[in-house]
């Protein structure tokens, strides 16, 4: 491989550098990084040693000290190692499984399952089990030369055109530090008994003797809590309409309306802030053809404002609403065609899941009870449902279940790193735009952490998915009346707070998201909208 050019290895330290401004939140100091400890003792902990998640774990830096600590080896004595360094590849993820057909590595079983790291001193790949144990990549792969492929077992089935491949950065560090549980479990939410017949509660993020109120799921821009898969209303196989393709002449007819939503989402675009306009279509789809369609047309026509990105069109898909998981396919599947269809192109379509199990690691029962409890969202039928090509964006929302995981002596913090390290290794980001969708951070009545607390609380539902590779932090709620209550992140007259004000310290990094219903505002539209600007580089406007 050929040497880095001074320009080029420049670029690569920058780049690396604005890597840090992801996983170092603003104002944070970088102390020397305290010395390195070999045992990745976290990733044994939370994951076990024998999954793949387990090897993706051990290769991500923990901290910010860890980074910073990297990028202190590269530029040492004016980038001396960097200017004589070569570019350094990412892990490859291999399916072994002639048969797997599942996007990416779903449906693939752990013993098929090769991850293969550059070797700097072999000048090539060399592949492990999920075991640990040194074994050969696919035939196919052992064709370029860029694998090792003395070791293992011998030949192995050559993949399939379909099977699984998915590659990760990897900082140049193989041992790096654990993160510090100390930080992160200040802000560890209370446990509370959970009745099956109710929504998953929300546990607030708080550090110990934070006494912020703890809300159940709320819908999205609604007033009443979001129904169990028990109690929610079934859609009819009979009523589904058929994805009906407006024809062009119909695109270029929309015109974006001059509603509440409208006039929201103008303001938005105004200050900068990129827009999604957020509905829920499932009511409308299993109503039958003629309202799905005009609910369809209203999403198409707020999606043709200039300045949109598109639109967001469930909520915790298949968590309520539906019978099968055909159903949701079958849901996903023609409002997909329907909204791409019908609106201006380039537009994206984004939906909201979640997975339960992603956040139990390596206990099984924990797997099997989540799996049982919610069948129509176990991992293997939502990456079906998302990773298809149907939608673009995916926020994977959090903190939901933490009651059911403390029954399996997970904690609320091992349960977001269990899930976040396992949408990553899995290769999630592979296949479309992964967001996290937090509702922690939102307080009824007046907010009552602590700077302290509030810091402890946006480390771990902010700083915690963006140093696990998320993209964006979609954070509910500016305002939302609900239960009884009115929700927000900032105060009553849009008065700051401690939480805000953590918030804030994280603008920088542009990755953050709020949800906003413009026809119940604080104070008006263009105020609310100017001090979300404040903070929120994304906005989701709910559509009436």
């Amino acid at each position: 491989m050929p040497r880095l050019r001074k320009r080029e290895w420049i670029i690569a330290l920058i780049a690396v550098l604005f890597t840090l401004t992801i996983g170092i939140p603003t104002g944070m100091a970088l102390a020397d990084p305290a010395p390195g400890d070999a045992s990745n003792s976290q990733c044994n902990d939370i994951l076990g040693t024998g999954t793949p998640e387990f090897m993706y774990c051990s290769w991500m830096a923990k901290t910010p000290k860890d980074a910073l600590d990297v990028v202190r080896f590269w530029a040492r004595n004016d980038g001396e190692k960097l200017k004589e360094a070569v570019p350094y590849p990412g892990p490859v993820l291999f399916c072994k499984d002639k048969t797997n057909k599942g996007p990416g590595m779903q449906d693939c079983a752990d013993k098929d399952q090769v991850l293969c790291k550059y070797d700097q001193a072999a000048g090539k790949y060399v592949c492990k089990d999920t075991s640990g144990n040194i074994t050969n990549p696919p035939d196919k792969a052992c064709l370029g030369g860029e694998f090792d492929c003395s070791g293992g077992s011998g030949a192995s089935a050559a993949p399939s055109a379909s099977s699984g491949r998915a590659t990760a950065s990897a900082l140049p560090t193989t041992n790096t530090t654990s993160q510090d549980q100390t930080t992160l479990n200040q802000a560890e939410p209370s446990a509370t008994p959970q009745d099956a017949s109710q929504a998953p509660l929300v546990e607030t993020s708080t550090a110990p003797n934070g006494t912020q109120e703890v809300a159940a799921t709320p819908t999205a821009g609604g007033t009443d809590p979001q129904p169990t898969a028990s109690s929610a209303p079934e859609p009819s196989a009979s009523t589904a309409p058929e994805p009906s393709a407006a024809p062009s002449a119909s695109k270029q007819a929309l015109a974006a309306p001059n509603d509440t939503t409208g006039k929201a989402a103008a303001a938005a675009v105004k200050l900068g802030m990129r827009v999604w306009i957020e509905s829920e279509l499932a009511p409308a789809w299993t109503a039958g053809k003629d309202q799905f369609d005009a609910a369809v047309a209203s999403m198409a026509a707020q999606a043709s404002r200039p300045g949109v990105v598109g639109v967001k069109f469930a909520q915790d898909l298949g968590y309520w609403g539906f019978k099968s998981a055909t159903d949701v396919r079958k849901f996903v599947k023609d409002s997909s065609s329907a909204l791409r269809a019908a609106m201006p192109p380039g537009r994206q379509l984004a939906v909201d899941v979640v997975v339960p199990e992603m956040g139990c690691g390596v206990s099984e029962p924990c797997q099997a009870g989540l799996r049982a409890k919610y069948p129509l969202i176990t991992r293997a039928n939502v990456e079906k449902y998302v990773l298809t090509g149907d939608v673009d964006h995916v926020n994977v929302s959090s903190g939901l279940f933490a009651s059911e995981y403390a029954a399996y002596k997970i904690t609320p913090d091992k349960a977001l790193r269990n899930q976040w390290i396992a949408v990553r290794a899995r290769g999630w980001d592979t296949r479309v735009h992964i967001g996290a969708r937090e509702v922690g951070l939102a307080h009824s009545g007046a907010n009552k952490l602590t700077a302290a607390q509030a810091e402890a609380a946006a480390k771990l539902r902010v700083d915690l998915p963006l140093q696990a590779g998320v993209q964006t932090v979609m954070l509910w709620t500016h305002r939302q009346s609900w239960d009884g209550a009115t929700w927000r992140i900032l105060d009553q007259g849009l008065a700051t707070n401690t939480v805000w004000k953590a918030l804030q310290a994280r603008k920088g990094l542009g990755r953050l998201s709020v949800t906003f219903d413009a026809s119940d505002p604080e104070k008006s539209t263009t105020q609310d909208l100017s001090k979300l600007a404040e903070v929120f580089d994304e906005v989701y406007i709910h559509s009436q």
